[in-house]
């Protein structure tokens, strides 16, 4: 958990909506916590959504099928994919909150597959020839005051004019 942290559920629909596909490299240039990046790295290596939790209510119903249970938990595992098919990096220009991030991506057992690193945002540059950036910058709720914000928008903005020319969400 970071200072603001994003709702998993929310990061994920967030790649949905941008319509990432896990062939393509993956860029949070703000990933705070590292929930983007872990979100990103959970549907690229094809880990079903709360695969590793130990129990559920619905197993406690009177009509549970333990057998198909068991079956749809087989075959979720026997899909998961060992590597990304594309690299996944996150960046942040605080050292605590990427010791955080890496933290929260040891705890997913990821940390072996997302590139986090301590980079000021006026510093981020293009870490692939191709890819797409997510990111959910502060908007003054929980962090960051809002007159400090116009600033960072300002940078933001300049840094993805001046190092993703194309104009477009993909770098």
């Amino acid at each position: 958990m970071g200072l603001a942290p994003l709702k998993e559920t929310f990061a994920s629909a967030l790649l949905e909506l941008a319509e990432w596909q896990p062939d393509l490299p993956f860029l949070d240039p703000l990933c705070g916590s590292g929930t983007l990046p872990i979100e990103a790295a959970l549907k690229g290596l094809n880990i079903a959504p709360g695969l590793y939790r130990k129990k559920f209510g619905f197993q406690r119903w009177k009509d549970f099928d333990r057998d198909l249970w068991e079956e749809l938990i087989t075959e979720a595992k026997e899909g998961q994919l060992s590597q990304l098919p594309a690299p996944i990096f996150g960046s942040d220009r605080d050292s605590d909150i990427i010791k955080q991030a890496r933290s929260n991506a040891r705890f997913c057992n990821l940390e072996r597959h997302i590139q986090l690193m301590q980079k000021d945002l006026s510093e981020v540059e293009l870490p692939s020839d191709r890819g797409i950036i997510i990111c959910n910058p502060p908007y003054g709720k929980r962090i960051g005051e809002v007159d400090e914000l116009g600033g960072l928008y300002k940078l933001l903005g300049d840094v993805f004019k001046q190092r993703f020319k194309d104009g477009r969400p993909m770098f």
